[in-house]
């Protein structure tokens, strides 16, 4: 008895202790999860993390709950931004935009053989409002703003963010709420549009990749790496031992694609595309690259009911899907013309798939997790030079520029359409 009340004491300052560093220097905790890995195996360091996370969460909720802590706008919002919704020009082809079906809330269906299977958690629903194609038009290109979760000033509307050499607007950002039980959930989305934007992807140096296998440079190439031409750059999907989840760039296979799981692909044409492979993403298209990462979590504008099992295989890699932590993910509209980019920090899984449905991404997948490894960049000439802005001024400070230099791990970033 004495022994098993040692053990737990033990462990409960082990979890303070590395809550502490967690929340002071995740990028500590994140270097030493590698070699901890070695000793006590991935389970080992999921069941540390859990607990961390776990702690983290309800010391936020106790302070949010006795009013010690306010939440606030993860960025200065901006008086400029309009605060109605915005008359929408013609689009400059005659092809209707197409409207997301609003989600219908089912009862979540039992989890594959191998997943967990826990009590689902209920979900603010929204009804995602049409994604306009964009247009051509002096006026820019606008979004429909979307019905804030919470009080907070400036949620749902999409002020001007990325703007090309001529002044064009060609992506916009906004901020939501969408968890009542955590007004410190805010996630942040970035909209790009394709008409007037390109995405590409590359390997890192050494993630991910088999132990024998190929790796990819984890740079960007010199004609992309211009003042006015490189726009953002954002993170990637899980590390290779956390479901070996397939890669591949300019032919460089560093993980086979595995069949029915979420893929993000970028054919020759430039062409961004969503979905599931074998099944929305065809095997024998010619890509320059794809990643896929986990299942899809918004699936031809349906919620996947394994967002709500919180299921360790699906959704963390390590960590199942009720955890909070911050978490990234990827959408895309109905048409392909919208993608937009999600993160924030204390997201579950349902937190993340709601927001998706709020902005109406018709497909979304999971990229990475934890605040180390979440990461998007605004980049802005300065000079002849380039700087890296990164979206939440807390959470993404550190090594904010890691993509414009030899990255070890695998990334996305956004360049101006030539």
């Amino acid at each position: 008895m004495r022994r098993a009340l040692w053990f737990l004491l033990a462990g409960g300052v082990l979890a303070l202790l590395a809550g502490w560093v967690v929340g002071t220097r995740p990028d500590l905790a994140a270097q030493a999860a590698t070699p901890l890995r070695q000793v006590i195996g991935n389970e080992g360091v999921a069941q540390l993390e859990t607990a961390v996370f776990t702690l983290q969460d309800r010391v936020r909720q106790w302070q949010y709950g006795l009013g010690l802590a306010e939440p606030a706008a993860p960025w200065e919002v901006s008086a400029a931004a309009p605060t109605a919704e915005p008359t929408m020009l013609p689009a400059a082809s005659p092809t209707p935009s197409p409207t997301t079906p609003a989600p219908t809330p089912t009862r979540p269906a039992a989890a594959p053989a191998g997943e967990d299977n826990l009590p689902a958690t209920p979900r603010p629903t929204q009804t995602p409002l049409p994604t306009p194609l964009p247009t051509a038009t002096p006026a820019g290109w606008l979004l429909p703003p979307v019905p804030p979760f919470g009080p907070l000033p400036g949620e749902g509307v999409w002020e001007p963010y990325l703007s090309g050499p001529a002044g064009q607007v060609v992506a916009r950002r906004t901020f939501l709420q969408p968890d009542p039980e955590r007004p410190y959930a805010l996630v942040a989305v970035v909209a790009f549009d394709l008409a007037q934007t390109d995405l590409r992807f590359v390997l890192g140096l050494h993630e991910p990749a088999l132990a024998d296998g190929p790796r990819g440079t984890g740079v960007i190439p010199a004609g992309d790496k211009q003042p006015g031409q490189l726009l953002a750059t954002f993170n990637g999907g899980f590390l290779a031992t956390h479901g070996e989840y397939g890669a591949m760039q300019n032919g460089v296979i560093a993980l086979p694609a595995k069949p029915g799981y979420a893929t993000l692909a970028i054919d020759e044409s430039g062409r961004v595309q969503l979905g599931e492979w074998g099944t929305d993403v065809d095997p024998a298209g010619d890509y320059l690259a794809w990643r896929q990462n986990a299942r899809m979590v918004v699936h031809n504008g349906e919620t996947n009911p394994r967002v709500e099992n919180g299921s360790i295989v699906t959704w963390g890699g390590n960590i199942n899907g009720n955890i909070v932590t911050w978490r990234s993910g990827l959408g895309l509209s109905q048409d392909e013309q919208v993608l937009y980019f999600f993160a924030g920090p204390s997201m579950s899984m349902p937190t993340l798939a709601t927001a998706m449905q709020a902005v109406g991404a018709y497909n979304g997948m999971l990229l990475d997790i934890n605040e180390t490894w979440v990461h998007f960049a605004a980049v802005r000439p300065a000079g002849a030079e380039l700087m890296a802005e990164p979206l939440f001024p807390e959470g993404m400070e550190t090594n904010v520029d890691r993509y414009l230099r030899t990255s070890g791990r695998d990334f996305f970033y956004v360049v101006l359409k030539p």
